[in-house]
């Protein structure tokens, strides 16, 4: 029979995904984890399995947790409302970067993704994930009269993911305000 777990689960996992969120996958190493954790290499082994599995669950827990921002942010507001206030919070987020650790999922795709079918899946279920946020965001604003362009609303819904996650990216080592405030400006003009 298997030993109890004498930890709290998630708080080790918040410990070991910002050091996979610091320094990326290869740059961890299982000794970082362990002293990151406070838990020994078998604790980690047994209770979430090896480096990659580990790293994938930390990559799920970090989607869950931006969903719960995303609609957080995004409630009772109309569809243009709610795309302006999602990017102001992300500036809030990358000027306040200090760590500069930017977003996971980008950091994942961009050092892992060509290396791991199964970190693929993840990354591309993130991003129509995401897709679909800006979809159904953008259909809001159709009918709520926010948005008022008439254009298909997945293209719409893609090229907002793509500039957000381009934002992303330049928010890493631009903390000018101002500058990004107006490359937010262009992304909003260009769908309303």
């Amino acid at each position: 029979m298997p030993r109890p777990e004498d930890f709290h689960r998630e708080q080790v996992l918040t410990k070991i995904q910002n050091v996979f969120w610091i320094k990326g996958y290869n740059g961890t190493s299982m000794q970082d984890l362990v002293d990151a954790s406070g838990l020994n290499r078998s604790s980690i082994y047994n209770s979430f399995g090896n480096k990659m599995e580990l790293y994938k669950l930390v990559l799920k827990n970090y989607q869950h947790e931006n969903k719960t921002v995303l609609d957080q942010i995004c409630s009772n507001k109309n569809g243009l409302a709610s795309i302006q206030s999602l990017f102001d919070v992300t500036i809030d987020y990358m000027i306040n970067d200090k760590e500069r650790k930017g977003c996971m999922f980008i950091n994942c795709n961009t050092e892992m993704g060509n290396q791991n079918i199964l970190l693929q899946e993840i990354t591309k279920n993130n991003q129509e994930t995401l897709v679909q946020f800006f979809k159904d965001l953008i259909e809001k604003g159709k009918k709520d009269g926010s948005i008022q362009i008439n254009k298909d609303s997945i293209t719409l819904a893609y090229y907002l993911v793509s500039s957000f996650q381009g934002l992303r990216i330049t928010g890493m080592n631009t903390k000018n305000r101002s500058f990004l405030e107006s490359i937010v400006e262009n992304i909003i003009k260009t769908i309303t």
